[in-house]
């Protein structure tokens, strides 16, 4: 799914000086020039150029901005009729090319069946009638041509953002396409018409031609457009050999606003608004399909749009600069197949140059994902710039902060660096939730103009530039945060002016130069197989008394021979950033392909103190930054016996969005976490935890957050996590609601520990559906619980297991929801090895008219979706849930299983009676099992067949009134 949370916000002040009155004309006209001279000066803060620098560029060197660079925006389609991606800097068509690799936009032509008269195509609708459509002028039936009919049917985008495409208050209707071709002609002779007013003439449509020939493209006429939204853009690509005409459009919106980002040129139409790249063209690689969940990739969709852009840059010998706003969670970071097919593609095409979304799950660490992990891709976070914030959000900050949202850094070195994420752009006629988003989607293509400016600069002084050279030269000019760490930022936030300096000095020393970049390895027991590119201690344990070793391998640009790779050698100088995490030595040396080592030694009594502790080593090649080895060790707090399992945080403040982590280790046997969040008293605070984080980096959703308000009363927060809970070391990063204010607050987090099968069997009485069963519950902790004991059945659960392959990425499950069940859950999981395989997962329950009720995807191995009954005054209720899957590879043979839990839910649970003897109330003592009994004596109906009851026995704490253990029964 799309790296993105986007909302639309008013710009809060306004910039600019009010003319005096005058009674001499003179006088007014003077001061009015001035004003709008002084007016025009102010810079568009709403994209804040200042941030990297690029304003300044731009003033000493008008023509640098990315002219003769060509921008391909991997997304939901860009609509290049907006205002400011229509031309580039010099009056050229902006948008050059567009393909669409999702069949969102998909038609199917065939030859077209003629009337007995053979003046006009027949198409026979739905109930078999026909229907006459006249053909195009000059579509004599000549020999040597070939006429094609096909239809697009309006219902496929009742589940995108424009479900009217011609905006007529109906979602049903049927546009005809007719092809004109040479019999034995190519794609580029066809010609085209859309019957896009619905008069099945086609004699007066536009004829048109694949977009990159001659930019053709048209809206669908409506029929009041005072009245109406602006239609959004379409061009086509014809594909005869496929018999598939492609409609290629952004119904997303997201695309649109990336690419105004990018290499917007007057944005809204203002003559002095522009993206950071306005001169540099731009090619459209929708891999979004929007009909789906979150606007979904599909098979080999992302794959496809990468090589596309590769081959483009190829065969016209451009720089090509991808943006990729697009991706999910990285569950074995660096490992998925569409990290290691991005790695491989840009080892092999070192002109291509790759920025992508860094992620939108933080601010927990190891949280970057997916495609974001990979190695030769710039992974952007995404900041709060200072303009900005004053301008946009009334708030004023001393310097940029990250947002809460972006990911963060562990495993990985990664992020890279870090750009501006919060901003307006352009977005497409029909959008109307606004232009200003936010997220690290709109961050990694400030950073592709950066890189475009870059490749710009060197091709201006008759360099070709390569990825690497334009990545070391970004994150050299990078400068850090103040109270973030490299975790957070990468190597910071990038100056243009320094980058470009940077970018043709490496260019020169390295013209012959075959390193492409080094492969780091090194111990990090969180990581798949316990390697990884940077140190990451999270259990509690880092080393004491031994090395760290990093082994560092040098890979070269493919072009390089043999020659020049046993002729290449290298020495780094070394330095470390923390005074607790020492160098063995001063330098290493490269020879070749030999690797090197660099043993690091970690001072435990520095590392005593709970939290997070940061250290990056730096490899020098003169004073150039050319090696990054980061080292990173959480100390959590841990509750004791003594400490009646309870670790309290106190006298605690957090300045804006500056992340205060809190580690807790939850012990082995803790069946419940209690989190609870103050504010002091008299004092004002608005601090928050935007997730929660489990020891292996995945977010519990935004449900759970802890959250203070003391303006409006809210001077104490709570929340238990039970069936989420495992063992480890848990992350609760506090940041304040807003970026300028800070927050006093006090943190307590205390542990109970009862134990119990994972679940238990009841016994259904078929004809009744009464039932019973008993439970054993044993506290593991010295603390005796004082507990009330309830009960409940919930619905009924269908289990069903699904494998999916590239050719058949889609399973299909019909559901039905009897009278009496109020609404559907889902649980889809998979395996972390199959995750590894998709760029995507999308999961859609749908009513009987095919409308989507309920839309997740799968953004880790597990998900859960849920939807209301969709006609609960029914006997019964009909839908059907459908999982898609989007495989990395379309043509590998790769194949998925996915255990999936159907639950339909009652409209109210029926009651279990649960009791220790006679009591509902009981004291669980240490050590010893307690034998707790249930009894459902009301009704509780089944679903359909193959559905089995289901519910739960909770143990719930009568001091506090939060559950200490949650045991599920289930039919047998």
């Amino acid at each position: 799914m799309r790296h993105i949370k986007h909302h639309s916000a008013k710009s809060g002040r306004s910039s600019g000086a009010r003319p005096m009155i005058s009674l001499f004309a003179a006088a007014f006209s003077l001061a009015l020039f001035v004003a709008t001279y002084a007016l025009a000066e102010v810079p568009w803060t709403q994209l804040s150029l200042s941030t990297s620098r690029v304003g300044e560029v731009r003033a000493a060197n008008p023509s640098l901005d990315g002219r003769g660079i060509v921008i391909a925006v991997l997304d939901t389609g860009v609509d290049m009729d907006v205002p400011g991606l229509q031309t580039t800097t010099t009056g050229e068509m902006k948008v050059v090319d567009v393909q669409d690799f999702t069949t969102e936009g998909d038609v199917q032509i065939a030859r077209a069946i003629w009337n007995e008269a053979g003046d006009r195509i027949v198409r026979h609708d739905s109930e078999g009638r026909p229907e006459l459509y006249t053909p195009p002028l000059g579509s004599d039936r000549l020999a040597e041509k070939s006429i094609w009919f096909g239809t697009l049917e309006e219902r496929m985008f009742r589940n995108s953002s424009v479900p009217d495409i011609n905006d007529n208050g109906k979602k049903d209707d049927v546009f005809a396409i007719c092809v004109i071709s040479q019999d034995d002609g190519v794609d580029d002779d066809a010609i085209c018409y859309v019957d896009a007013n619905l008069n099945r003439d086609f004699s007066d449509d536009k004829p048109l031609k694949n977009y990159r020939l001659q930019f053709d493209r048209f809206t669908f006429p409506r029929q009041k457009p005072e009245q109406q939204t602006e239609p959004m853009t379409c061009a086509i690509n014809i594909f005869m050999k496929k018999r598939i005409v492609s409609i290629h459009f952004d119904d997303g919106g997201h695309g649109t606003h990336v690419a105004g980002i990018a290499a917007g040129h007057q944005i809204q139409g203002q003559p002095d608004f522009h993206g950071v790249a306005p001169g540099a063209k731009v090619i459209s690689l929708k891999l979004g399909h929007n009909s789906l969940a979150g606007g979904a990739t599909t098979t080999g969709a992302k794959k496809a749009a990468f090589e596309y852009a590769a081959r483009f840059a190829r065969e016209h010998n451009v720089t090509v600069v991808c943006n990729l706003s697009y991706g999910i969670g990285s569950i074995q970071e660096g490992h998925s197949d569409i990290d290691q097919f991005l790695d491989k593609l840009m080892l092999q095409n070192p002109n291509l140059i790759v920025c992508t979304s860094a992620g939108n799950n933080g601010p927990g660490l190891s949280s970057i994902g997916t495609p974001a992990a990979a190695t030769a891709a710039i992974s952007v976070a995404a900041l709060l710039a200072v303009d900005t914030a004053a301008d946009v959000r009334a708030e004023h900050i001393e310097a940029p902060q990250l947002t809460q949202f972006s990911s963060r850094g562990g495993e990985l070195d990664k992020p890279d660096v870090a750009t501006p994420g919060m901003m307006t752009s352009t977005v497409p006629r029909w959008n109307k939730r606004g232009d200003f988003w936010q997220g690290t989607s709109m961050a990694s293509p400030y950073a592709a103009g950066l890189c475009a400016l870059i490749a710009q600069h060197l091709r201006d002084n008759g360099i070709t530039p390569r990825a690497d050279w334009v990545k070391q030269a970004l994150k050299a000019s990078s400068q850090p945060l103040t109270a973030f760490t490299t975790l957070d930022y990468g190597a910071g936030v990038p100056s243009l002016p320094v980058a470009i300096q940077k970018a043709l000095a490496i260019a020169k020393a390295r013209a012959t130069d075959p390193l492409y970049d080094f492969e780091v390895s090194t111990e990090s027991p969180m990581a798949a197989g316990g390697i990884a590119p940077a140190a990451y201690w999270r259990g509690g344990y880092f080393p004491i008394g031994r090395d760290q070793v990093f082994t560092i391998k040098p890979r070269f640009v493919p072009v390089a021979d043999a020659t020049m790779i046993t002729a290449f050698s290298k020495r780094l100088t070394l330095k470390s950033d923390a005074p607790w995490c020492k160098i063995e030595q001063d330098q290493i040396y490269f020879r070749a392909e030999q690797s090197a080592e660099v043993r690091v030694r970690y001072d435990e009594n520095a590392l005593t103190q709970p939290g997070l502790h940061v250290a990056t080593i730096t490899g020098f090649d003169g004073d150039f930054p050319l090696l990054r080895l980061v080292n990173s060790v959480v100390t959590p707090h841990r509750a004791t016996t003594d400490g009646n399992y309870t670790i309290k945080i106190e006298n605690q403040s957090v300045k804006g969005w500056e992340v205060r982590r809190h580690f807790v280790e939850v012990p082995v046997g803790t069946s419940a976490m209690h989190l609870k969040l103050t504010c002091p008293t008299d004092a004002t605070s608005t601090c928050q935890t935007y997730y929660l984080f489990r020891p292996d980096g995945r977010s519990i959703p935004p449900r759970y957050a802890l959250k203070l308000d003391s303006r409006n009363g809210r001077l104490e927060s709570k929340f238990t996590v039970t069936d989420e809970l495992s063992p480890g070391v848990w992350e609760i990063p506090i940041t304040s609601e807003r970026a300028a204010e800070t927050s006093p607050y006090a943190l307590e987090v205390r542990f109970d520990g009862i134990s119990s099968p994972h679940w238990t069997t009841a016994r259904f009485a078929s004809d009744t559906g009464k039932a019973s069963g008993k439970i054993v519950l044993t506290n593991q902790f010295s603390r005796p619980a004082i507990v009330d004991l309830r009960g409940s059945i919930d619905g009924c659960r269908k289990h069903v297991t699904e494998s999916l392959t590239p050719d058949k990425d889609t399973a299909t499950i019909p559901i039905t929801l009897p009278a009496g069940f109020a609404s559907v859950r889902v649980k889809v999981r998979t395996s972390d090895e199959d995750f590894l395989k998709f760029t995507d997962c999308a999961i859609n329950i749908y009513d009987d008219s095919g409308k989507a009720i309920a839309q997740d995807g799968l953004s880790e191995p597990e998900a859960v979706v849920s939807a209301g009954n969709p006609s609960p005054s029914a006997a019964a209720a009909t839908c059907k849930l459908e999982i898609r899957a989007a495989f990395t590879h379309a043509n590998a043979e790769d194949s998925a299983e996915f255990q999936i839990d159907i639950d339909c839910l009652y409209a109210e649970s029926i009651p279990a009676n649960a009791k220790r003897g006679d009591s509902t109330a009981t004291t669980l003592y240490p050590g010893i099992p307690t034998t707790i009994t249930y009894e459902v004596k009301n009704k509780s109906p089944a679903s359909s067949a193959g559905m089995k009851r289901f519910g739960s026995i909770k143990a719930i704490e009568k001091t506090s009134g939060r559950p200490i253990a949650d045991v599920e029964i289930r039919e047998e």
